[in-house]
C-alpha cells in the first residue's frame, strides 16, 4: 500500500475536520489580532464564551477586546479575512507581521483514504461531492487514534472492566448491565418515563417561579423510572429523547443531559444508586436558568460580555434554589456546581482545575456540552453528533478529562441512537440501536431512497448482518448528518 507524507493540522486543532486547505488557517495570539481577520475558531469550546458557534470577521477594536477577555489565541482563516489579512487559497500562509502561527504536524496517512465530508457543507451539496468509498470511516481511524494509554484504538472493542474501574472512585465496584430487552420492547416504558420527566420539569419550573422549594421525592421518582428503563436497554430512552428534542422547552435541555449521563454512567459501571444521582444532576444542572431573564435565554446572536456574566450565574442560582430543600446528596450538588468547570482551570464559577473537579462534574460537563452542540438554539445551529464528538475529544485534556471523553464516545456511540446518517449507497437513515460487537455497524431505519426522496414505507436494516441493500458492496455509514437534514423528521416515521 502506497503511503506518503502529508502535512496535516494537529489532531487537537478544532478545525482539523474542515476541508479547506490547512495553509489557510493559523493560530494567532489575541494580543496580535487585527481588524480584517476572520476568526474561524477559538482556543476553547464556544459554549464557554459569549460568542456563538460560528466564525466572524473582526471589524472593530471592541471585538478584539472581547476576545482578549476570554481567549489566549484564536484560529484565523486567511481565505475569509479581508484587506491585508487576506490570502488566496493557492498562496502560502504567511503570518501577519507581529503574529505567531502554530506549526502543523507531519503524520503518515494512507494515500488512498479520502477525507470525510465536513458537517458544515449543506447536505445536498455534500451529497453531490465525493462518492468513493472511505468517507467517515477513514476519518474515524484518526478520530480514535488519539486515545489515552491503555485504551483501545478500535471503537468496536469495549474497554475491559479493569480499565473502566480505573476511572471510577476506588470504593465503587464496576457493575455490568446486559441488555434485557430490545429497543422495540423497551420503547413504550421509555416513552412513558420521558414524558413523566418532561412533565415534572414543567411543574418544577412553575414551582421555582412561584418561590416554592423543589420536591426531592418527585425528582427521585422520575429519575428512578428513567434509570430502570436505561438499565434494561439504554438505546430506547436515547431514541425517545432524540425524537422528542423539538418538543422540549428552554429548560428541557437538562432532560437530554440526564439521559446521556445515565447512559454514560451505565457504560462505566456505576451502581444503580449512582446512576440515579447522575440522572438527577442532568435534570437539575440548569435549574438556575429559570431565574434568568427569558429574553437573555432566547436572544438571537452573540451575548455581550455583561450578558455572558449574567448567564454564567445560572450555576450559583441553581445551587441557591436547591439549598431551600434539605437532604440533597452531596454528590448531586457537587456535580451541578462543577458542570462548567474545566480541566485547565478556565471554567466557572470557581475556576477549579484537574483533580479538584469530581468525576460527576467531569462527566456532567461532557454530557452538557454534547447536548448543547447537537441541538439548535436561538444563537447557533446544531452540528451532527459525529462533529460534536470530534470537538469534545479534541478538547480532551485541556477542557475535559481525556479518558472520560473517549469513554463517552463508547457509551453513546460514534453515531448515537436517534442521529441521522447518510449511507454509502446514498440513503439517509436514522440510527435505531447499536450492535455491541461492531458499534460502527448499527441497526438503522432507511428514511429515503438513494436520491434522497422520502420513503413512504421506511424499512429497518442491520448494517452488520444485512448490509448489501440490493447491491454487491456492503453498505456503510458515510457521514453523520445534523438534525433536520433534508427536512427529515424521524419522529414522523417510527416509535414516536
Amino acid at each position: 500500500m502506497q503511503r506518503k507524507e502529508r502535512r496535516l493540522r494537529r489532531r487537537d486543532d478544532p478545525l482539523s475536520h474542515n476541508n479547506a486547505p490547512s495553509s489557510m488557517y493559523s493560530r494567532v495570539a489575541v494580543k496580535d489580532l487585527k481588524e480584517g481577520m476572520f476568526v474561524a475558531d477559538l482556543d476553547r469550546p464556544w459554549i464557554d464564551t459569549p460568542f456563538v458557534l460560528q466564525g466572524f470577521l473582526i471589524t472593530d477594536r471592541r471585538q478584539i477586546t472581547e476576545l482578549q477577555q476570554v481567549c489566549q489565541w484564536v484560529v484565523v482563516d486567511r481565505a475569509r479575512s479581508t484587506g491585508d489579512e487576506f490570502r488566496k487559497p493557492d498562496e502560502p500562509a504567511i503570518a501577519a507581521k507581529g503574529t505567531k502561527s502554530e506549526p502543523v504536524a507531519t503524520v503518515m496517512v494512507d494515500e488512498k483514504a479520502p477525507p470525510a465530508a465536513p458537517a458544515e457543507v449543506p447536505p445536498r451539496e455534500a451529497a453531490q461531492g465525493r462518492e468513493g468509498r472511505g468517507g467517515i470511516m477513514d476519518s474515524l481511524r484518526s478520530f480514535f487514534r488519539r486515545t489515552p494509554k491503555g485504551l483501545p484504538a478500535d471503537p468496536a472493542k469495549l474497554p475491559s472492566d479493569a480499565q473502566r474501574a480505573a476511572l471510577l472512585p476506588p470504593s465503587v465496584a464496576v457493575t455490568i448491565y446486559p441488555d434485557t430487552r430490545t429497543v422495540e420492547e423497551e420503547v413504550a416504558p421509555a416513552r412513558a418515563a420521558f414524558d413523566r420527566s418532561s412533565e415534572m420539569l414543567r411543574k418544577l419550573a412553575s414551582d421555582v417561579w412561584a418561590g416554592h422549594p423543589v420536591e426531592i421525592a418527585r425528582v427521585e421518582e422520575v429519575v428512578d423510572e428513567m434509570v430502570e428503563s436505561m438499565v434494561r436497554n439504554p438505546d430506547a430512552l436515547m431514541w425517545v429523547a432524540k425524537l422528542r428534542e423539538r418538543d422540549l422547552t428552554t429548560y428541557g435541555h437538562g432532560l437530554q443531559v440526564a439521559v446521556y449521563l445515565v447512559a454514560f454512567g451505565r457504560h462505566l459501571g456505576f451502581p444503580r444508586a449512582e446512576l440515579s444521582q447522575l440522572g438527577t444532576i442532568g435534570l437539575l444542572l440548569d435549574i438556575g436558568k429559570m431565574k434568568l431573564p427569558r429574553a437573555l435565554l432566547e436572544k438571537q446572536g452573540k451575548l455581550t460580555p455583561e450578558e455572558f456574566e449574567t448567564a454564567k450565574s445560572h450555576v450559583t442560582l441553581g445551587l441557591e434554589i436547591l439549598s431551600a430543600t434539605p437532604n440533597w446528596p452531596v454528590e448531586v450538588l457537587e456535580g451541578i456546581a462543577q458542570h462548567h468547570e474545566r480541566m485547565n482551570g478556565g471554567g466557572y464559577p470557581q475556576g477549579l482545575k484537574g483533580e479538584a473537579i469530581g468525576i460527576f462534574g467531569r462527566m456532567a460537563g461532557i454530557a452538557d456540552c454534547f447536548a448543547a452542540l447537537t441541538k439548535s438554539r436561538p444563537y447557533a445551529e446544531a452540528v451532527s453528533s459525529y462533529e460534536a464528538l470530534r470537538s469534545i475529544t479534541g478538547w480532551g485534556g485541556d477542557y475535559f478529562h481525556g479518558p472520560l471523553t473517549e469513554q463517552f464516545v463508547q457509551a453513546i456511540g460514534v453515531f448515537p441512537v436517534g442521529s441521522l446518517v447518510e449511507l454509502s449507497t446514498g440513503e439517509v437513515a436514522v440510527v435505531v440501536s447499536h450492535n455491541k460487537v461492531r458499534r460502527l455497524k448499527p441497526r438503522v431505519l432507511l428514511l429515503t431512497s438513494p436520491d434522497k426522496t422520502p420513503s413512504a414505507y421506511p424499512i429497518m436494516v442491520d448494517l452488520l448482518y444485512d448490509p448489501l441493500l440490493g447491491g454487491e458492496e456492503p453498505a456503510f455509514i458515510r457521514r453523520s448528518l445534523p438534525s433536520g437534514a433534508y427536512g427529515l423528521n424521524p419522529r414522523e416515521n417510527y416509535l414516536s
